[in-house]
């Protein structure tokens, strides 16, 4: 494209008859675009060690679920909120309600509420951090201890009685135990 044509001197209209700006130099027409740059790169040397770092989980993450298959990898990378519910899922009827214990921390008991939610569905799914507990028209009740990992991370702040529950669980059906679950059937 071309320079845009240059204004006759017969025009009418005032504005139009100012004089054209003189032309400036190469260094100053570009100079807002090197500062740009300058920027840029002081931004680039501040960041690149979080970069390199998020580069490098990257390649450990590729490297750990390369060849596997998309349940195995939901299995690593959803610990234990993917096993857990392929469990509840085997023993729970679709059309059941399950209330879950969950010695987690606060934050964690949402996380897997949703995680549960979407897993479990058609199921209907209760969560809470209190042995005490109660969901009105519940068949399974599902005692979940979280990964220790996490438990570390996120401490349990929640109403746990170990007495408490193991007097609840006593008249119960236990229907499956495993490293991080039981699971009860209430019987009515």
């Amino acid at each position: 494209m071309g320079r845009a044509p240059r204004r006759s001197r017969l025009n009418k209209d005032p504005a139009m008859n100012q004089a054209e700006p003189a032309r400036r130099s190469l260094p100053a027409r570009y100079a807002h675009r090197a500062a740009l740059l300058a920027v840029f790169g002081v931004w680039v040397i501040f960041a690149w060690p979080g970069l390199s770092l998020q580069f490098a989980t990257l390649d450990y993450w590729r490297q750990r679920l390369a060849g596997r298959s998309l349940e195995e990898r939901a299995a690593i990378v959803d610990y234990p909120a993917y096993s857990v519910a392929r469990q509840v899922e085997e023993v729970v009827p679709p059309a059941a309600c399950i209330l879950f214990l969950a010695y987690t921390g606060p934050e964690h008991v949402n996380y897997y509420k949703t995680r549960f939610d979407y897993y479990l569905y058609p199921r209907r799914v209760r969560i809470a951090a209190n042995t005490g507990a109660q969901a009105a028209n519940c068949g399974y009740l599902a005692v979940f201890r979280d990964a220790p990992a996490n438990l570390a991370e996120e401490p349990f702040r929640g109403v746990w009685d170990e007495g408490r529950l193991q007097h609840r669980l006593a008249s119960l059906e236990k229907v499956y135990s495993g490293p991080n679950l039981d699971i009860y059937h209430i019987r009515r």
